[in-house]
Parts: C-alpha cells; sequence; structure tokens
C-alpha cells in the first residue's frame, strides 16, 4: 500500500512551506515542489495557493488532506497487524513530548526498548500539549508525554510522574532564611508573602504550568505588582538566580537541568499544587505488539 503522495501534501499542509516539508520527508526541495505541480496537473485543480511566503490550503486541498490522513490511518493500522502476523517486528513508534522533557524521560526508555526490538524506529516530534493531542487524533502520532489533555473520552492515560510546583530563588534573596524544612520532602517550603515585593517570573497563560502558579499566588494571598512571563522555565529560573526576580517553575526543572549560577529552589502553596505528567495513546486504535509492549514498558519504567 503505497501512500506516498498523501503523507508528501498532509506534511506540506502541516509545515506550509516547501523547504520544512522537505526536510522532514528527506527529499530535496526541487523534488517536492515538482511532485506538488505534476499532482495539481493531473487532478486539474489546486491544493494550496500562497498567502505570503506561507502555502495555505484551498478548499480542494482541505478536502483532500482530510481524507489523506484517514487512509494514512488504515494504513498505519493494516502493515501494524502485518507486522505482528510476520513477527519480524519492524515498524517505528511515533512519540510527541514537550521539547524540553525530551531530555528525563526518553532516553532511559529507548535503551531499554531497543534491547528487545532492535529494528524498531522511533520518531519523536516535539511540541505543545495542545498539538501533540491533535496529532495524536489525526492518527500522526501513536503515544504522548503530556501534561494536558482535552479529549478524555477518545484517550487511554496513564499518570507516570507528578511533578511539583517550585518556586526558585538566588541564594542573596534575604527570604531565605525564612524557607522551613519538611519531613519526608525533598524541598523546603516557603511561604511566597516572604517575596510578595519581588518581580514574579511566570508562565505563560497557555501553559498548564501557569494554573498552578495562579493557585500558588491565590493560596498564600499574593497580588505581584511586577512580573515577567516567559514560557522556558529553565530560562525562568536563571533568570532568578541573576536576581531578576523569583520565578514559578516544577521539581523536573530543578533536578535534571544546570544551572550556571547558584539557585535555590522551595515549595510553595499546598501540597496539592503538582502537574500530573502522563502518557495517552487512542482508544480505537489498533496497536502492534511492539508498540503495546512499549506502553508496558513505560508502566513498569514510571508507574
Amino acid at each position: 500500500m503505497d501512500l506516498r503522495e498523501q503523507e508528501y501534501v498532509t506534511v506540506l499542509a502541516k509545515h506550509g512551506n516547501i523547504t520544512k516539508a522537505a526536510e522532514e520527508l528527506y527529499v530535496s526541495q526541487p523534488t517536492l515542489s515538482i511532485f506538488l505541480k505534476r499532482l495539481e496537473e493531473r487532478m486539474g485543480i489546486k491544493l494550496f495557493q500562497y498567502i505570503g511566503k506561507k502555502m495555505v490550503l484551498t478548499q480542494a486541498g482541505e478536502l483532500y488532506v482530510k481524507r489523506a490522513k484517514e487512509l494514512l490511518i488504515i494504513q498505519n493500522q493494516f502493515l501494524g497487524e502485518l507486522s505482528d502476523l510476520v513477527a519480524g517486528y519492524t515498524g517505528r513508534i511515533r512519540i510527541g513530548t514537550h521539547i524540553r522533557r525530551t531530555s528525563f524521560f526518553i532516553p532511559e526508555l529507548l535503551v531499554k526498548f531497543e534491547k528487545s526490538y532492535p529494528n524498531i524506529e522511533i520518531v519523536c516530534s516535539e511540541t505543545s500539549s495542545e498539538e501533540m493531542e491533535k496529532m495524536l487524533l489525526e492518527g500522526e502520532l501513536d503515544i504522548i508525554f503530556t501534561n494536558k489533555l482535552m479529549s478524555l473520552d477518545k484517550l487511554n492515560v496513564i499518570s507516570i510522574y507528578k511533578d511539583k510546583l517550585l518556586l526558585a530563588i538566588s541564594p542573596n534573596n534575604p527570604a531565605c532564611k525564612y524557607a522551613v524544612k519538611i519531613k519526608d520532602h525533598e524541598y523546603p517550603w516557603l511561604d511566597l508573602n516572604h517575596v510578595k515585593n519581588n518581580r514574579f517570573i511566570i508562565q505563560d497563560i497557555e501553559q498548564a504550568t501557569r494554573t498552578f502558579t495562579n493557585k500558588a499566588l491565590a493560596h498564600a494571598k499574593v497580588n505581584p505588582e511586577k512580573i515577567f512571563v516567559i514560557r522556558n522555565m529553565e530560562a525562568a529560573s536563571q533568570l532568578a538566580a541573576e536576581e531578576y526576580g523569583v520565578a514559578f517553575t516544577m521539581a523536573s526543572y530543578a533536578k535534571y537541568f544546570s544551572y550556571y549560577k547558584p539557585v535555590n529552589f522551595y515549595e510553595v502553596g499546598a501540597p496539592d499544587f503538582f502537574v500530573n505528567i502522563c502518557v495517552a495513546y487512542r482508544k480505537d486504535f489498533y496497536l502492534p505488539t511492539y508498540i503495546q509492549d512499549f506502553i508496558s514498558l513505560i508502566r513498569k519504567t514510571f508507574v
């Protein structure tokens, strides 16, 4: 079943750019341009139009991509079933994850999995929670690591990690002396009222972490006078180390990343202020044995 044509158009639609699509497809830009020109000539209809420098689907193109995605899903299921039958286990697993979290979930899993399935290709897409979920539901990904899901009725979900909300502060900040050690807790606790006059470095309103940041501020009844918004939590902690303000971050960023200036981390708010990191996959989607085994490995490793 050769659906290369459908794959090419779908990838073109995703990027809206010949160069980026060609890079993902491992073909040259001229090859992809010629392919699209010949396809549109053969069909007698335009699939894309240019708005500025961006390629945008026409109405016919939208219909084509919709049906192409359906065909690619069927192909993936078909190839998975065939793979199981021949038991040679060659294929690929398409994983979605956050850009910064890839480093502390994926490496350990890949090393373990490769020992059992050396011929399975792993493809990682690093993007936002919303985009990952969309790609999963449209059959472009097999599994996603995320902290935010909307379509729970369509997905199987495994909770693998509770990422604690922390506050990053320079050791030179006078508020550090008010931190309280709590038994069986990795980080001391700090009342946000001790830093209420500092600049607060917080996440973008669209980020899941921002929900818990807002909860922590409300819990302490603190209304920051000065804020600085930044999406990258690693950079937020580094700004705190530079004494630009105090930054909200997560325990995983304190544990897995290093900072070139000293920075202290403290728990804030209530004990339930954490982000639930989970793995999700579609309920109605056939999963080859090797993907099922990959999910089992995730359970054994993290649950």
